[in-house]
């Protein structure tokens, strides 16, 4: 597993994603335009739970807090902490599926038409209640056409939760690996720690796994 500093300094955590579900076939390149600025578990509950008085480890307390929100959000394809993202396709498919939710709202949906000028859609219909949220030209009408180069379509969008709407099951997933980080804390300061995943931690996984959030 990676250290914590190269895990939380990527310039985007979500690279290129082929996310295959029943009936669909999402492809494309997510980028975070927005990072997130709070995080779903407050220093306060993680040593609460950790059982830690004082602030001499606040510091590593938060690196973990912060590492365990980015292994479940690329683990299960979701954003658990508010922030924006922008989906870049190179053509507009018949229904557009935006990953990593849960989708909070649809800020823009911009193309590059057949002249190579830069173009925004006025209208759609979408679906921010489906997992994943979707995408679909108004009724009676078709996408327009775009320039035949890539990144001709982006569409970007926020996700997430508020800490206080975050699901009870993933804020406890990400305390139950906030104390396996800390627990060993000299391999992961060094970036030695195992890559094996507590037990109750894959469980939480599983049922949020594939974009699919409860």
């Amino acid at each position: 597993m990676p250290n914590l500093h190269h895990l939380l300094h990527q310039k985007n955590p979500f690279p290129k994603f082929s996310l295959r579900c029943e009936h669909m076939n999402i492809q494309g390149s997510v980028q975070v335009v927005t990072a997130p600025t709070q995080e779903p578990v407050s220093l306060q509950e993680a040593k609460n739970h950790l059982r830690v008085d004082g602030n001499h480890d606040d510091a590593l307390i938060q690196l973990c807090i912060s590492s365990a929100r980015i292994m479940f959000e690329k683990s299960c394809e979701i954003s658990i902490a508010p922030q924006t993202l922008k989906l870049v396709l190179d053509a507009f498919p018949e229904t557009i599926y935006l990953p990593y939710g849960p989708v909070n709202e649809i800020t823009e949906i911009e193309y590059t038409d057949t002249d190579i000028t830069n173009q925004t859609v006025e209208d759609w219909n979408e679906d921010l209640v489906s997992s994943p949220a979707r995408i679909t030209p108004v009724q009676d009408a078709v996408w327009p056409q775009t320039a035949s180069s890539i990144n001709s379509v982006r569409i970007t969008y926020t996700t997430g939760w508020s800490p206080s709407a975050v699901p009870k099951l993933l804020k406890s997933g990400i305390l139950f690996y906030v104390g396996h980080l800390f627990e060993n804390r000299e391999a992961v300061i060094t970036g030695t720690i195992s890559s094996e995943l507590p037990l109750a931690v894959q469980s939480i996984i599983q049922q949020f796994a594939a974009g699919v959030y409860h």
